[in-house]
């Protein structure tokens, strides 16, 4: 019952904005004749509604979209990072060294998903020593290239 008034108020609504809108426009139109005026270009309640305000709406989403998510990308490839950090002290702990890649560790651990890939969808650096005591972990970041200002080293 409740939906149903809502819905009857917001036609009611509609129809009066409408209605204002052409009365308001015939004003204009007499006005613009009577002095000779080129007409002005008036946009009705309704087409506001449902075409300018969407696509200023995906204009708006598109940009927030476009700045958040370099942001979340560099997020998501440290948390990635940092899960394999993990996951490689947990090997080494077991095993006395570091592993010689990462695929199996991985392949291990599947509920971290996929941790030889970053945001990015390119494979993550991993270099161990010589000895297997230390390791480096390295995303060559957005432009894909190593030993640049958007690296993420851990």
């Amino acid at each position: 019952m409740i939906s149903w008034l809502i819905a009857f108020f917001g036609e009611l609504f509609v129809i009066s904005e409408e209605w204002k809108f052409y009365k308001k426009k015939k004003k204009r139109r007499a006005y613009e004749k009577e002095n000779n005026l080129p007409k002005k270009r008036m946009i009705s309640p309704l087409t506001q509604a449902f075409v300018i305000v969407p696509i200023i709406i995906a204009v708006v989403a598109f940009m927030f979209h476009s700045f958040i998510n370099p942001i979340r990308q560099q997020r998501d490839t440290k948390h990635t990072l940092l899960a394999l950090s993990y996951l490689l002290h947990k090997d080494k702990t077991e095993n006395g060294t570091y592993p010689d890649n990462i695929i199996s560790i991985s392949r291990r651990n599947p509920t971290f998903g996929d941790l030889t890939k970053d945001a990015w969808e390119r494979a993550i650096i991993y270099h161990k020593t010589e000895a297997g005591q230390s390791y480096t972990l390295m995303s060559t970041g957005k432009d894909g290239i190593a030993n640049t200002e958007d690296d993420i080293q851990l």
